[in-house]
């Protein structure tokens, strides 16, 4: 049945195609995905099973109702549990309706860095440039980040992909405030751990962070494809990374003090820490947060 409903599908891609002026002359299968290679060295993407798709939705309530967390970068932790299926982010019918959030020289590409895994890639501006939304979609957080990424914007799409948009100089947008692609959301700047200024840029799945160049062509600010696949394998590196979060004590701090500072419960600092909230704590010491 599955081989049938593949036959079908290529068959009109085919004739689509042969309409264009272009000719399919391979494909190749990877799970539930088919590819057609054409004669003019372009290829499309082929769904055989639509419920694998991440459909657009135009009501912003349904990308609100779940894991809404307005307060921090992260809805949910990071987990690589939540890796395990492949997904098809659909962009939908109007490829056009988009916005490479700011053009400049690539910096820093996702991957390793020095030891540690740089989520995201790193754009050349000049402080104050303007940055814009990629996608229309309603924003989950905007503000000051503890954690490195100084000032940040978060937003959540309709295809259920969230882009963020750190070390600002100044956030130009809101919490809950619906947006268009190609908006201003911010100001480039070096805010929080940033070595020079630049526009660190995220794509995420359920907050599990995946390579842009996934998704853009990040030379030239292109979408790759209207549906783009997005693997388990993209993200194994989640194997072998600590997202755990930390916190350096510095003198006068303390438990409560820190637990607000970073939205965590004292309980879970003492949990994770082994120590109890009668704790004196050595100014210098390592707390593990989440």
């Amino acid at each position: 049945m599955k081989r049938m409903i593949l036959i079908a599908v290529i068959a009109i891609v085919w004739q689509f195609s042969f309409a264009q002026g272009k000719t399919p002359v391979d494909t190749i299968s990877r799970g539930n995905l088919t590819v057609i290679l054409y004669n003019d060295k372009t290829w499309q993407y082929v769904d055989i099973q639509p419920s694998a798709v991440v459909s657009p939705k135009v009501d912003s309530s349904s990308i609100t109702a779940q894991n809404w967390i307005t307060n921090s970068v992260y809805a949910q932790k990071p987990d690589y549990a939540r890796t395990k299926d492949t997904c098809i982010i659909d962009f939908g019918g109007d490829i056009n309706n988009y916005n490479f959030p700011v053009y400049g020289k690539i910096y820093s590409r996702f991957g390793m860095r020095s030891g540690k895994m740089h989520t995201g890639v790193d754009i050349e501006l000049s402080d104050g440039d303007t940055v814009v939304a990629a996608f229309d979609g309603v924003v989950r957080f905007a503000g000051w980040n503890n954690s490195g990424y100084g000032n940040v914007v978060v937003i959540r799409h309709y295809n259920g992909l969230e882009t963020l948009y750190a070390h600002l100089s100044a956030v130009k947008c809101s919490v809950n405030q619906k947006i268009k692609a190609g908006e201003c959301v911010g100001l480039g700047g070096s805010t929080g751990r940033a070595n020079g200024t630049h526009l660190h840029f995220e794509t995420r799945l359920k907050d599990n962070a995946f390579d842009p160049e996934l998704v853009f062509n990040v030379q030239t600010g292109v979408l790759v494809a209207e549906k783009i696949p997005i693997y388990p394998g993209n993200f194994d590196y989640m194997k072998y990374v600590d997202n755990s979060e930390y916190h350096v004590v510095k003198s006068g701090d303390t438990l409560y003090a820190i637990a607000r500072k970073y939205h965590v419960s004292v309980k879970q600092i003492c949990d994770l820490n082994g120590i109890k909230e009668t704790s004196i704590l050595s100014v210098g010491k390592r707390l593990r947060l989440r």
